[in-house]
């Protein structure tokens, strides 16, 4: 592989950032487990409600513990009813009788955790060695203060995750892989303006028809896209909808996608959010995913494009990714964020 192939090719994953894993509604009584990172997670809830986050591998013998239940907040492994405490502790071995954790039979059977929040109707995990002060978890201004008008859904893609980030922040392609729901859509995206703050990427655009003239401010589809470094984003097009994503690595090959639209209508806001984004992922995302599966090379490899104008915002989202895995080399930070049980 080339050079930028081998600082940002398969299995590099960006650490020290949040990324949302999982709707927040899917997790309820029982057990859930995802994949992320090439690392199989369970999610369930402590008897207060609050999520946690661990590996999904029971330390005893290694069995799934996403196919286990709640008891009494604690997880338990669906193979020798071992349990485990929201805070990794094992409390109970039945095999070893009632007393076992009070003599200590499991200290050294503690889970590894994951530092998670629920914000926002979204499970949120944070992938890389924990530092002294988490960062806050991110979130965009102006979107509406509560999910009443909102649909949350979930997919996966067959992409690696800078190949699907790629695909998030391209608008260009709209009027030719998506021509037949989009009929009539111009093609030229100008005015085009990309801005970096931080680890903020903002994009203004409007995709319109060349007509050889300036754009008047009104003709054309307008599209205002903000990246919250690396996978977390909102989309706005048109005056009433506004959409989210966060996207997350499922192992080096595959993307997990968790979406949200926003419709700010009373009383049927939620009823168009749901339609809006069972239309997106049914006719939109196959499309998307169809042609960045069969795009060449499968990994994001930056010398083997050539770039033009449209294209900023992915060279900016590249940028601060090569720049973010060199000081993860420099550092050689861990590569689980383990919180000790």
């Amino acid at each position: 592989m080339r050079k930028h192939g081998i600082e940002e090719g398969r299995g590099a994953f960006v650490e020290g950032a949040w990324y949302i894993i999982a709707d927040a509604a899917c997790v309820g009584k029982r057990p859930v487990a995802v994949e992320r990172f090439g690392t199989r997670l369970v999610l369930f809830r402590d008897d207060r409600g609050a999520l946690v986050a661990a590996r999904a591998r029971c330390p005893h013998r290694g069995a799934d513990l996403g196919l286990g239940r709640v008891v009494g907040g604690a997880i338990e492994c669906p193979y020798h009813g071992f349990r485990f405490a929201s805070d990794g502790r094992c409390v109970a071995i039945p095999c070893e009788g009632r007393g076992a954790s009070a003599r200590g039979v499991g200290d050294a059977l503690a889970l590894t955790r994951y530092e998670a929040r629920e914000h926002r109707g979204f499970v949120w995990l944070f992938w890389g060695e924990r530092p002294a002060e988490l960062p806050p978890v991110p979130w965009f201004d102006g979107l509406p203060p509560d999910e009443r008008h909102a649909h949350t859904a979930s997919m996966d893609w067959d992409v690696p995750f800078a190949r699907a980030m790629e695909g998030m922040l391209d608008v260009h392609h709209l009027p030719f892989a998506h021509r037949p729901w989009f009929p009539g859509v111009g093609a030229m995206l100008d005015p085009c303006e990309v801005r970096v703050e931080g680890d903020v990427i903002h994009a203004e655009a409007v995709l319109r028809h060349d007509d050889g003239e300036p754009w008047d401010g009104r003709r054309g589809w307008r599209f205002e896209l903000e990246v919250r470094f690396p996978g977390v984003l909102r989309l706005s097009f048109g005056k009433r909808v506004v959409g989210m994503a966060g996207c997350a690595p499922i192992d080096a090959e595959r993307t997990a996608i968790v979406g949200r639209y926003y419709v700010p209508i009373p009383v049927i806001g939620r009823l168009l959010a749901w339609i809006g984004l069972r239309a997106e992922f049914c006719l939109i995302q196959p499309g998307d995913e169809r042609m960045l599966a069969s795009s060449e090379p499968r990994d994001a490899d930056l010398d083997a494009c050539r770039f033009v104008r449209a294209d900023a915002g992915i060279l900016a989202w590249h940028k601060m990714r090569r720049a973010r895995l060199k000081a993860q080399r420099a550092g050689e930070p861990r590569r689980l964020p383990v919180e000790a049980g």
